[in-house]
């Protein structure tokens, strides 16, 4: 899958749940920074790929396929940013720019081994 399909699924998962609605058009476009012309063909491209349910004029939600996969995305970031703040004292900002970054290239086994010495250390505090 790639970078791009990726950061829109986990930005339309994190606006979703956490706004209890669907993302319209315009603010996906803002959340990415680009064009609202280009969220609306991702959209029409997501859907056809069953990952979103996109209704124009209405916006945006993740189908149970695609909010699985958001939530891989999101974990995975999630994992990675607390490793780069807790062992490498990054602040938060630069840590979820870099997470945002690692979270598409860090294979599962990684991020499997990651979670593992995290727990570890987390057993030793």
């Amino acid at each position: 899958m790639s970078k791009s399909i990726e950061d829109y699924l986990e930005k339309i998962y994190l606006f979703t749940k956490k706004n209890n609605r669907p993302i319209k058009t315009t603010e996906l476009a803002k959340l990415l920074d680009i064009k609202p012309s280009a969220v609306t063909n991702m959209a029409k491209k997501l859907q056809e790929l069953g990952y979103v349910n996109y209704e124009p004029y209405v916006g945006i939600t993740l189908t149970e396929k695609g909010e699985e996969k958001a939530k891989k995305v999101w974990d995975k970031h999630k994992t990675i940013k607390m490793f780069l703040v807790e062992c490498l004292e990054l602040d938060e900002k630069t840590a979820s720019e870099e997470a945002c970054r690692l979270e598409h290239v860090l294979s599962n086994g990684t991020l499997e081994r990651l979670k593992i010495f995290m727990e570890k250390l987390k057993d030793k505090v």
